[in-house]
C-alpha cells in the first residue's frame, strides 16, 4: 500500500513538469522570432567619407575585404596609398564629376594601389605630376567610370599586375600614356569602352600580353593612338606578344601637339603601331586621319638590341586618309605578318596587301621614319606643351550606383539619417530593389526580451517542481 501511495504522489511532479513544458513550448511557438537564426552578416560595410571618417586615409585604415568606401562630392588632395594589407576594398565616388582629386601639380599620384583586388570607380583626378590611378604589382584590379586629365605621366596605369579591367573611363592630357597595362605576361586584363585623347600615347603596353584585350574604345587626337611595344626596361622581358586590339576607333593621330614626357611620343602620327611585338591580332578597327601611318608594324630598337615583329595579324580593318600610307611594314621584320581583308588605299610596301610576309620584308621610308632608338625619334619634333596647359574635358557619365550595404546597428546611423531624407545619393541613379536599411533597435531588442522571459519562466517552474517533489518524498516516508 505505501508503494502504491508513493507512486500516485510522485506522479504529481511529472504532471507539473509536463505543464511547464507545454507552457514553454506555447510561448516559443507564439514568438518564433525569439528562436529564429540571426540574419547572415552583410558581405561588406559602407564606410562614408567625410560623414563617418574625416578623410580617406582613415577609412582605408578601418576597411576590410569587401568593404566599400563611399566618397561624398568634394575636392580631395590625393597622394593616397592603399597598402598590401588592405586587399579587396572598393573606393567609390558618389558622383564621378563631383568627387575630384586635385594634385595641384605638386603631388605625385591621386591613388596608388599595392593591395590585391582593389576597385576604384566613379571619380576624377587631375594635375598630378605622375599618375592618376595606379596599380603596382597586384593580382586583381578594376578601374571604371574614372576621369583623369592633365597628368605628368599616365592617366590610368597598371604595371606588373594581372587579372584586371579598365572600362567606362576617360583620360585627356597625359604626357606619357592615357591608358597603360604593361610588364605582364600573362596580363589577363581588358580595356574596354574608354576614351583617350590629347595624350602622347592613347594606349601603351610595354612587353604586355597573354589574354590582354583592348576593345570597343576611342583613341582621338593623340600623338600615337595604340602602341604595344617591346623594350628592355628591367621588368617583364621583351618581346611584347599575344595581345588583341579590336573594334576600336582611332582618329587624328599626330594632328595635335600633345604633352610628351615619353620618347614613345616620337612615333607621332601612327594610328596603331606594333613596335617589335609578336603574335598580336589587330582586327576590325577604324583608323583614319593619321599624319603618317594608319597601321604600322615595325622593328623596335633599344640601345644594342632589336626586336623583330612576327606572326602579327592585321585583319578586317578600315584605314583611311593617312598622309604617308594606310598600312606599313618595316625594319627587317620576322615572318608571318599577315595583312588580310583590310580596306586601305595605300600600303608600304605595296606587296603586303592580302598576304603574309616572309622574313625581312620592309620599306625603306617606313624604316627611316620608325626604326630608330626612341631618343632619336624625338629629333626635330616641336617643343610640346606642358600637361598643365591642356583643356579640361567635359563632364562624363556617372556610374549607376547600387544602394550601399550598411552593417546592422543597434541605433540610428549617419547613413540611416541620410536615407530618411533622400533615397538616392547625389548624382546617382536609383537601383532596382529595396534599399537595405539598418536593423531597428526594436527588432533587435524584442527577441532578446522574449528569450529572457522564457528563461525566467523555466527556472521558476523548475524550482516549483523541486519543492513539490521534496514535499511528496517527505509525505511518502521510507518504503
Amino acid at each position: 500500500m505505501p508503494r502504491a501511495t508513493a507512486t500516485r504522489a510522485i506522479s504529481k511532479p511529472r504532471v507539473l513538469l509536463a505543464c511547464v513544458a507545454v507552457v514553454v513550448f506555447a510561448l516559443a511557438a507564439a514568438t518564433p522570432g525569439a528562436w529564429a537564426a540571426s540574419p547572415p552578416p552583410p558581405s561588406g560595410t559602407t564606410l562614408r567619407v567625410p560623414s563617418q571618417f574625416a578623410d580617406l586615409e582613415g577609412a582605408i585604415e578601418a576597411a576590410g575585404p569587401g568593404d566599400v568606401i563611399l566618397l561624398a562630392p568634394g575636392t580631395y588632395p590625393g597622394g593616397i596609398e592603399i597598402p598590401e594589407d588592405r586587399p579587396g576594398i572598393t573606393i567609390r565616388g558618389e558622383d564621378r564629376n563631383a568627387v575630384v582629386f586635385d594634385g595641384q601639380d605638386a603631388r605625385t599620384n591621386a591613388i596608388e594601389v599595392t593591395a590585391d583586388g582593389v576597385t576604384l570607380e566613379n571619380m576624377s583626378a587631375h594635375n598630378f605630376t605622375a599618375n592618376g590611378f595606379y596599380w603596382d604589382e597586384v593580382d586583381g584590379y578594376a578601374g571604371r567610370y574614372l576621369t583623369v586629365w592633365n597628368v605628368g605621366l599616365y592617366g590610368i596605369y597598371a604595371i606588373s599586375s594581372r587579372g584586371g579591367v579598365m572600362e567606362q573611363s576617360h583620360v585627356s592630357g597625359a604626357a606619357d600614356a592615357a591608358f597603360y597595362i604593361g610588364e605582364c605576361q600573362p596580363c589577363d586584363a581588358t580595356i574596354r569602352n574608354v576614351t583617350a585623347t590629347l595624350s602622347a600615347v592613347g594606349y601603351s603596353g610595354t612587353n604586355a600580353g597573354g589574354n590582354l584585350v583592348v576593345e570597343d574604345s576611342r583613341f582621338l587626337l593623340n600623338s600615337v593612338g595604340i602602341l604595344p611595344n617591346s623594350f628592355d626596361v628591367g621588368l617583364e622581358p621583351p618581346p611584347q606578344r599575344d595581345a588583341i586590339f579590336r573594334r576600336n576607333e582611332v582618329a587624328g593621330s599626330g594632328t595635335v601637339v600633345t604633352p610628351r614626357t615619353t620618347p614613345l611620343g616620337g612615333y607621332y602620327g601612327v594610328g596603331i603601331g606594333i613596335a617589335g611585338g609578336q603574335g598580336n591580332l589587330v582586327q576590325d578597327n577604324v583608323v583614319r586621319g593619321s599624319t603618317r601611318y594608319g597601321i604600322a608594324v615595325f622593328t623596335s630598337i633599344d640601345r644594342a638590341s632589336s626586336w623583330f615583329p612576327a606572326r602579327n595579324e592585321v585583319i578586317g580593318n578600315r584605314v583611311s586618309d593617312s598622309v604617308i600610307a594606310d598600312l606599313a611594314l618595316a625594319g627587317g621584320t620576322g615572318a608571318q605578318n599577315c595583312f588580310r581583308d583590310n580596306e586601305a588605299a595605300t600600303a608600304l610596301p605595296a606587296s603586303i596587301v592580302d598576304t603574309c610576309t616572309s622574313f625581312g620584308t620592309s620599306d625603306p621610308q617606313v624604316e627611316a621614319d620608325l626604326v630608330k632608338p626612341p631618343p632619336e625619334l624625338l629629333h626635330g619634333l616641336p617643343i610640346p606643351p606642358s600637361y598643365t596647359e591642356m583643356a579640361e574635358p567635359d563632364d562624363q557619365p556617372t556610374m549607376p550606383l547600387e544602394p550601399p550595404v550598411d552593417a546592422p546597428t543597434m541605433g540610428p546611423s549617419a547613413g540611416a539619417s541620410a536615407a530618411a531624407g533622400s533615397t538616392t545619393a547625389p548624382g546617382a541613379t536609383a537601383a532596382a530593389g529595396a534599399t537595405p536599411v539598418p536593423i531597428p533597435t526594436a527588432a533587435v531588442g524584442e527577441p532578446v526580451l522574449l528569450a529572457a522571459i522564457l528563461v525566467i519562466v523555466a527556472v521558476f517552474a523548475t524550482v516549483i517542481v523541486l519543492v513539490a517533489f521534496r514535499g511528496v518524498r517527505g509525505q511518502a516516508g521510507p518504503p
